[in-house]
């Protein structure tokens, strides 16, 4: 995806919280943002100018792409594209004084300090207290474990190294500097990876019995239902952990207008897709309590290579493979509930599978999805890509193989890595066609067979 260096002004007044309120009655502040497009470049300066303490009056100039022929003569202009270049972004104010006789270039930082350390330990705090998310949970439920989302055995031992360790998304700050920007990935041992506190000891072992101790037989649909349930599950929980952080923070950056904006817009959308989750968690709990697994629909793509990643999640989908539009998620109206659909691989006798499945009162959505992924590979493209990609952007819970990673060109670690970053970064606009390039001939997946209960692939 490329990158240009856009520009655009804005008119802005000093909040309250500015430090030069006293001094200065009104400033020009020019910005040099890095981004793919120009929306996201302008999401991305007005959050950081309001950040810091200004109110935006007008944008004066809209983001155009520029280059270093547009500031040849300009040496500051020059100098700032360069920062941008290096930094992705560049800040220059131009400012009025109050008796309105003087101006000056300022370059102030925000008047609030997040401590984005005591929150992050907060969540932690949240989320090592545990709940029960079985339906049938009670006050006997009292020794709540450390619930593994992906099969600690099977999938995940499957990839793991000598050591049992495996490559996944770095939580380390410093990782992200080193870089460019760009997450990365680190080891990390299997028996800490993608760990939740959602069930107690006797509920997780009697309730995923069937796909921890079997191999995955293709059409059990029993078997099906409880990975999809487990995906659910981690992600309702992770969900209302995130939502109570956010709601901290709110309370402490409230006098901050783009800090306040911006987790104000995180806990909308939190909601929404709180109110759905929790919606299909009492679908599943309800085929749950009366077996009527046949209630799934799915379909699995088979292979006999030795798998190089382990995954597992769920998505709301919005655009499918070739870019339509399925469900609007921009709907705010928090009593919308949004169609499901789950995802993960899943060790078998003989290989491994990729399992989509979700319960049928997605069918409008879920149904349309699957059918534009045929309809793609009508069209000649890989399913091995489509596939690929489609778990990168799409999840965060996922691991790699460390033989694999290793065995990867630098040129394509650095292609993951920034294909994950862009798909993560809120700022960015909406991406339709997210689906169709980039990633190419990485994965080399091989599926031998597909199996499926639908009609839509017939």
């Amino acid at each position: 995806m490329i990158e240009n260096i856009y520009y655009m002004v804005f008119a802005v007044l000093p909040t309250v919280q500015n430090q030069e309120f006293d001094n200065i009655e009104s400033a020009m502040v020019s910005c040099w943002i890095k981004s793919t497009d120009a929306q996201s470049s302008y999401i991305t300066a007005s959050f950081f100018i309001e950040k810091s303490d200004w109110e935006i009056v007008e944008n004066t100039q809209k983001p155009i792409v520029v280059n270093e022929e547009n500031f040849i003569d300009k040496e500051i202009g020059l100098k700032n594209f360069y920062i941008a270049q290096k930094e992705k972004m560049s800040f220059l104010y131009l400012a009025v004084s109050k008796d309105g006789k003087t101006e000056k270039k300022v370059n102030l930082k925000s008047s609030y300090k997040l401590n984005m350390s005591n929150f992050l330990q907060k969540l932690n705090d949240i989320s090592e207290e545990g709940r029960c998310l079985h339906y049938q949970a009670d006050n006997r439920c009292n020794e709540i474990i450390n619930a593994h989302s992906i099969q600690h055995k099977g999938v995940l031992s499957n990839i793991a190294n000598e050591k049992n360790e495996i490559y996944a998304l770095s939580k380390n700050t410093g990782d992200f500097k080193k870089n460019d920007g760009n997450i990365g990935f680190r080891r990390y041992p299997i028996s800490k990876f993608s760990i939740f506190r959602g069930f107690c000891k006797n509920h997780d072992n009697d309730l995923f019995k069937p796909i921890d101790t079997s191999y995955f037989k293709y059409t059990d649909e029993q078997q099906i239902f409880l990975y999809a349930y487990r995906s659910l599950s981690k992600e309702l929980f992770d969900k209302e952990n995130a939502l109570n952080m956010y709601i901290n923070i709110l309370e402490d950056v409230k006098e901050n207008i783009g800090l306040s904006k911006n987790i104000s817009s995180h806990i909308r959308g939190t909601e929404n897709s709180l109110h759905s989750l929790n919606v299909h968690k009492k679908i599943y709990d309800h085929v749950l309590e009366n077996e009527t697994y046949n209630d799934m629909r799915y379909v699995s793509f088979n292979s006999m290579d030795e798998s190089i990643m382990a995954f597992s999640n769920i998505l709301y989908p919005d655009f499918d493979f070739m870019g339509n539009l399925i469900q609007n998620l921009s709907n705010t109206n928090i009593e919308n509930t949004f169609d499901l659909i789950t995802f993960c691989s899943a060790p078998t006798k003989n290989g491994w599978s990729f399992i989509f499945s979700w319960h049928k009162s997605s069918d409008n959505s879920c149904l349309a999805f699957i059918q534009s992924l045929k309809e793609m590979m009508k069209k000649g493209y890989s399913l091995s890509d489509l596939l690929f990609k489609f778990v990168l952007l799409n999840s965060e819970n996922f691991a790699f193989s460390p033989a694999w990673w290793k065995s990867l060109s630098a040129d394509k670690q650095k292609e993951i890595s920034q294909s994950v970053t862009n798909m993560m970064q809120p700022t960015l606009a909406i991406r339709q066609y997210y689906l169709y390039n980039g990633l190419e001939n990485i994965s080399n997946w091989n599926f031998d067979k597909i199996n499926d209960n639908l009609t839509v692939l017939k």
